[in-house]
C-alpha cells in the first residue's frame, strides 16, 4: 500500500473469519489526485481475495490512465467478471467497492454493494453512500418492518456487486468539499458497522489523537462488539477535527449533534479525469491475512429481493382471502 502524503490511515483484520477477503488501498496518483478504496470480496476458497485485489488493482490502473471514476469502477467489474468466467475455480466470485477520489479542493465517492463512506465532524456522522442490499432496499421500499428484515435469511444479501454481470450500475456521490469544516472521511467494509454504530464510531474518532490510532483501534473494537466478518477501515482527515478524551468536541458552546438523518445525496456524475502524469511506484494492495479456510458466500442477486417481496404479498393476499371467506360463511 502506498501511503498518502497527508493525514490518512488504513487497517484490515480477519476478525472472527478464517480468512480475510477484504482489501484496502490509499495512494497518490501521478497527477497529485488522492485515491482511497475498500473492497470486500466474496467467493469460495481464495476467490474473494482475488476479487477484492483485482478490483483495487484495476481501479488504480484505470484512474492512472485518466478514466473517470465511475468508468474505472466498471472497468474493475469487467476485469473480475472476465477472470471468473475464464477460471472454474474462481466462478461466482465478486466484491463490493467503495472508493474516494480527490481532485483539487473536492472529492467524489463511488460505491457498489454494502461497503460504506461516512463524513465525521466534531458534531456528528453523515453517511455519504447508500447500501445495495436486501436489508437497505426492503426498508426503503417500506414493505417490510425492521424486525421482518432482521429475521430474513436474505438480510445480508447484496443486490449489486462487482463481478456478477458484465454490465454494472455505479453510484457516484459528490462533489464534497475537502476544505472548510474539518472532517474525517471513513471508508469501511460491513464488518466495521456490524459491530460499531455511528455513535460509537464518532466517539472513537474524537477520543483518539490521530487517524492512525483510530484505524488501529476500530477493527478490534468492532470485533469486541460482536462483528462476525472481516473488518477493514480507511480514514482520511481533512483539516483537524477537535479531539477530546471523552470523545466530545472541545468547544463548550454547543453539545454534539446526533448523527445526521435524512435522505442520502443523489448520485452525481464525476467530471472527466485529466491525463495521468509521470510514473509513480505502483501502489501495493493490502488484501488478506490469516489464510485458514473458506468464507461463506453471500447471495447477491436482485431477483431474490423481488421474489421475497412477491412471496410476502402473495401470503398476505391469501390470508386476506381466507378471512374474507370466513366472514361470508
Amino acid at each position: 500500500m502506498t501511503r498518502l502524503a497527508s493525514p490518512a490511515a488504513c487497517a484490515t483484520h480477519a476478525g472472527r473469519r478464517a480468512t480475510n477477503q477484504d482489501a484496502v488501498l490509499a495512494t497518490l496518483l501521478p497527477d497529485g489526485r488522492e485515491l482511497v478504496a475498500v473492497a470486500d470480496g466474496m467467493g469460495g476458497h481464495a476467490a474473494g481475495e482475488v476479487a477484492s485485489a483485482t478490483a483495487l488493482e484495476t481501479l488504480h490502473g484505470a484512474l492512472r490512465l485518466g478514466v473517470e471514476l465511475g468508468e474505472a469502477v466498471r472497468a474493475a467489474n469487467l476485469a473480475i467478471f472476465a477472470r471468473a468466467s475464464g477460471d472454474e475455480g474462481l466462478a461466482g466470485m465478486g466484491t463490493t467497492l467503495v472508493a474516494m477520489l480527490r481532485q483539487d479542493e473536492q472529492y467524489w465517492v463511488a460505491n457498489v454493494g454494502d461497503s460504506r463512506a461516512y463524513r465525521v465532524t466534531a458534531t456528528g456522522v453523515e453517511p455519504l453512500t447508500r447500501d445495495h442490499s436486501f436489508h437497505a432496499e426492503a426498508l426503503q421500499a417500506g414493505m417490510l418492518s425492521l424486525a421482518d428484515v432482521e429475521r430474513s435469511p436474505w438480510r445480508h444479501a447484496l443486490t449489486r456487486s462487482l463481478g456478477n454481470e458484465p454490465e454494472l450500475e455505479v453510484d457516484v456521490f459528490g462533489p464534497f468539499p475537502a476544505r472548510g469544516e474539518p472532517h474525517i472521511l471513513v471508508l469501511c467494509s460491513d464488518g466495521l458497522y456490524r459491530g460499531l454504530g455511528e455513535a460509537e464510531l464518532h466517539a472513537v474518532l474524537l477520543s483518539t489523537p490521530n487517524v492512525g490510532s483510530a484505524a488501529a483501534a476500530l477493527p478490534e473494537l468492532a470485533m469486541q462488539h460482536g462483528s462476525d466478518d472481516n473488518i477493514t477501515v480507511a480514514l482520511r482527515e481533512y483539516g483537524q477535527v477537535p479531539r477530546h478524551a471523552n470523545g466530545r468536541p472541545r468547544s463548550e458552546a454547543a453539545a454534539p449533534e446526533p448523527p445526521r438523518s435524512g435522505p442520502t445525496p443523489e448520485p452525481q456524475p464525476a467530471p472527466a479525469i485529466g491525463p495521468a502524469a509521470a510514473a509513480l511506484p505502483a501502489a501495493r494492495i493490502v488484501p488478506t491475512r490469516s489464510p485458514r479456510g473458506s468464507r461463506r458466500r453471500r447471495k447477491r442477486f436482485s431477483f431474490e429481493l423481488a421474489a421475497f417481496l412477491l412471496c410476502t404479498l402473495a401470503l398476505a393476499g391469501l390470508v386476506a382471502w381466507y378471512l374474507l371467506n370466513l366472514d361470508v360463511r
